[in-house]
């Protein structure tokens, strides 16, 4: 799709105490061998769209380590590219380092570009979704604006971040609220929207002026009650995930340990493509033992481990447990160390006979580098 432009926009995810201390939750790790960003940049290269724009708040070193060359998601080599956006006045100013600032001074995606429609995809939902059908019904019914929403069951515990979206019988807007903690059903946004590029244009140049603290999902709804813009709703129900809190990070990983789930998240005629390593594949010793977990290529598993998702290069000592746990990547568990209900981050070393133990409930995370 020439006339489409891509925008994985890392602006809108949740900061999450601990684990986005030193990374965005877009490249933050997922089931071992992912990051949460992959799943929005596959949707992209999927769809067709051959031009992506990567909105970048903070943490640049952690996407650009994680992005590499970009060559992963580029199925066009001869037109195909991926364009880093960064607001760099907004490092100085952080209260006006938000989407539309950074959009605004990325312009090309405004004005350089020949592109008609700008499609906004959210580094933290986790979803498989095709874009096609999207933008062929924005096309079709001539729209300005198209929201991709979604219903929960239960807004109280679901997509905690995003908008609440009263629709009426034509499938429109009429109101958008905070997710205060909704109790039952309800739809709501998935901060994913299609736009046109010159209705973005003038949005932008009209309300950001007046306000530089505005993002994009205020502001579309600012627009469509300001303006008389009417914002169309498009109904998704596959699969979709919001990552908005701790628990919800490991309850949507240990989640896909179930098959009929996980096969609603990856398919085989939908490809979810990551930076890929100079690994050799997982090794395992003779006691090993390995039970309904995720290994990723490069661990050495000597030990136990149940129900846990183990990143790249994490070495597992004999007689070490492992338990409904997550351990990312480069860390070492020791000799009878016994890790359960637990997340252990990156570059890691829990030593011989240690315990780290947390709730099923409230999880235990032992911090970056940490030598226990």
């Amino acid at each position: 799709m020439n006339d489409v432009i891509g925008i994985v926009n890392f602006h809108s995810s949740p900061e999450i105490p601990q684990l986005t201390d030193s990374r965005p939750l877009g490249s933050t790790s997922f089931l071992g061998r992912y990051a949460c960003c992959d799943f929005a940049m596959s949707n992209i290269t999927n769809s067709g769209i051959s031009t992506m724009g990567i909105l970048v708040k903070d943490h640049q070193r952690s996407i650009l380590k994680h992005l590499g060359s970009m060559d992963a998601w580029t199925t066009n080599t001869k037109i195909g590219q991926q364009i880093i956006m960064y607001n760099e006045p907004g490092h100085l100013y952080p209260s006006s380092n938000t989407d539309i600032n950074n959009i605004k001074e990325n312009d090309w995606v405004l004005y350089d570009s020949s592109a008609s429609y700008i499609v906004v995809v959210p580094a933290h939902v986790i979803t498989n979704i095709d874009l096609r059908p999207i933008i062929k019904e924005h096309i079709q019914r001539k729209e300005k604006i198209t929201v991709v929403a979604t219903k929960v069951k239960n807004a109280e515990d679901e997509f905690l971040t995003s908008k609440v979206l009263s629709v009426d019988k034509n499938g429109y807007v009429q109101e958008a609220i905070e997710n205060v903690g909704i109790a039952g059903e309800a739809i709501v946004s998935m901060e994913m929207y299609v736009i046109n590029r010159t209705v973005l244009a003038d949005m932008i140049h009209r309300y950001a002026r007046r306000n530089l603290t505005l993002d994009l999902k205020t502001l579309i709804y600012i627009v469509t009650r300001e303006d008389g813009f009417k914002a169309h709703v498009y109904m998704y129900d596959g699969y979709a995930r919001c990552i908005d809190s701790f628990k919800h990070y490991m309850d949507y990983s240990f989640e896909l340990f179930s098959k009929d789930i996980s096969k609603q998240l990856f398919k085989k005629d939908w490809p979810i493509y990551t930076l890929t390593h100079d690994t050799p594949p997982a090794l395992y010793g003779k006691d090993a033992k390995v039970s309904n977990s995720f290994i990723s290529n490069g661990s050495l598993i000597e030990g136990t481990v149940i129900n846990s998702i183990i990143a790249r290069n994490v070495k597992v000592a004999k007689g070490a447990v492992v338990k409904d746990s997550i351990v990312f990547s480069s860390t070492m568990i020791g000799d009878k160390a016994h890790i359960e209900n637990a997340l252990i981050d990156k570059y890691s070393i829990i030593t011989r006979s240690h315990i780290v133990s947390g709730d099923k409930n409230e999880p235990h995370y032992v911090a970056q580098g940490s030598i226990i």
